[in-house]
């Protein structure tokens, strides 16, 4: 695992690699969207049920091209609440990949509320993005406990600040008429 910063970060190409950055949340680890080796390999690491998709991470509000429809709830939640710790679970497009969805045809998206998640996302694009922890166990929140546990694992983790809240995001489900908070 090699410690950098955001900037340093930037001037790499991460395809074939897994990073771990800060987030207004938690630390997030994650690969780029279509890179589903590293996709794959997260699952791995974190002994998550290959049923479960990850969240996507997103620097920007136009997510349009990704979802089937946005309700005026929902586009409300997004203007109200984003940039922000608050996970949205829509009706995928139909052109998006079952392998990044796991076979659903949902997709979750976030976008951060932190100027070092933001800087990544907005130079590589959207990521595939989970919490530091092995499934079912509390999120890992400094640098030293990701490193101890998962140092073989990821290949980058950003360091220019701290993730600030420790908890994870709010997930709402707004996939159907009836909007769902799930978290």
């Amino acid at each position: 695992m090699e410690k950098i910063t955001a900037n340093e970060l930037i001037k790499r190409d991460i395809r074939g690699k897994i990073v771990c950055f800060p987030t207004d949340t938690v630390y997030g680890v994650g690969a780029l969207v279509d890179d589903i080796d590293q996709i794959n390999k997260i699952y791995k690491m974190k002994n998550r049920d290959s049923n479960k998709p990850l969240a996507i991470l997103t620097g920007s509000k136009n997510i349009d091209a990704f979802v089937e429809y946005i309700s005026p709830e929902a586009q409300k939640y997004i203007d109200e609440e984003w940039p922000g710790a608050l996970t949205l679970i829509f009706k995928k497009n139909k052109n998006i990949d079952d392998a990044i969805t796991k076979g659903f045809d949902t997709i979750a998206f976030r976008m951060p509320n932190s100027i070092t998640s933001l800087k990544i996302l907005n130079h590589f694009g959207l990521m595939a993005v989970t919490s530091v922890n092995v499934s079912g166990s509390k999120e890992l929140v400094n640098v030293s406990d990701i490193e101890e546990y998962f140092g073989d694992w990821i290949d980058y983790i950003v360091i220019d600040e701290e993730a600030s809240s420790k908890q994870p995001s709010r997930i709402i489900d707004v996939s159907k008429k009836e909007i769902t908070i799930i978290r």
